[in-house]
């Protein structure tokens, strides 16, 4: 059984995040563990450091009593098996970091994902998926479960560590239609052609491979429109993966525009 976190943040339940670990539910019974937040002030968390003032007690358990109220609505109604963590008196990213030591996912909603990526690596979430100790899903509110995946891959170590963690956490979405993304032109094959094919296709048997620049950018966000329903999974968060093999507007541009959920997971 699974332990999957559903980060909670104050007065914003992630109604998206949710359905996913209903479906995730629905596929083999999971633990999820609610984790409740004190307000993210992303104002102020565009420095590496942790500069959220934690909430006093009184104040943060009222204020989150609605949220821990739902949740558990959903779980009893969805026969979810749940727990329910919260710590006011520390920062969101020591929270998350602790918790997300002892699970085998975090699901973050998305809404601010996004929002968060015009801020760059130093944002609140950008902090987060450095620390935790776990694999990431960001969810989309108005996201579809996904139909299809799309692998990134530019021959790193993280991006087959992402791969990996992926196919083991849920071998029934590798039965999906999947494309493996790489940077390359043309005919050319991804880096360690042999060793990242003889990977793929033992965990994944619906393949096909495509370089990322024989896609024209002026037609990318038609390409990926195409896709139904896909998840992104990526080897890291930042400059290390998705700037260097894919355009930048495929991060900041297009993953927002088409609402689409990513998977991140690094070493």
């Amino acid at each position: 059984m699974k332990k999957i976190l559903l980060a909670v943040d104050n007065g914003h339940f992630p109604e998206g995040a949710f359905r996913f670990a209903r479906k995730f539910n629905e596929m083999e019974a999971i633990t999820l563990c609610g984790v409740f937040l004190p307000d993210l002030d992303y104002a102020t968390s565009i420095s590496y450091a942790p500069v959220l003032i934690p909430l006093t007690e009184t104040y943060a358990m009222g204020s989150i009593q609605q949220s821990m109220q739902t949740f558990r609505e959903y779980c009893n109604r969805d026969d979810i098996h749940y727990l329910e963590h919260h710590d006011v008196t520390e920062t969101p990213l020591k929270v998350l970091r602790k918790e997300s030591l002892f699970a085998d996912l975090l699901l973050f909603s998305s809404e601010k994902f996004y929002a968060d990526l015009l801020y760059g690596p130093g944002g609140f979430l950008g902090n987060a998926l450095h620390e935790t100790a776990c694999p990431v899903i960001a969810v989309p509110e108005n996201a579809a479960f996904p139909e299809s995946v799309i692998l990134t891959y530019d021959g790193s170590a993280s991006s087959v560590f992402a791969i990996k963690s992926f196919a083991g956490l849920f071998p029934q979405l590798c039965e999906l239609k999947t494309t493996l993304l790489y940077g390359g032109t043309g005919d050319s094959l991804p880096p360690d052609a042999s060793g990242i094919q003889e990977l793929v296709q033992h965990h994944f048997p619906h393949l096909t491979m495509e370089p990322i620049q024989t896609i024209p950018e002026d037609y990318f966000n038609t390409w990926l429109s195409e896709i139904p329903n896909p998840i992104v999974v990526s080897g890291a968060y930042g400059r290390s993966l998705l700037s260097r093999v894919f355009r930048r507007s495929f991060v900041e541009d297009t993953l927002r525009a088409h609402q689409v959920p990513v998977f991140i997971a690094h070493r």
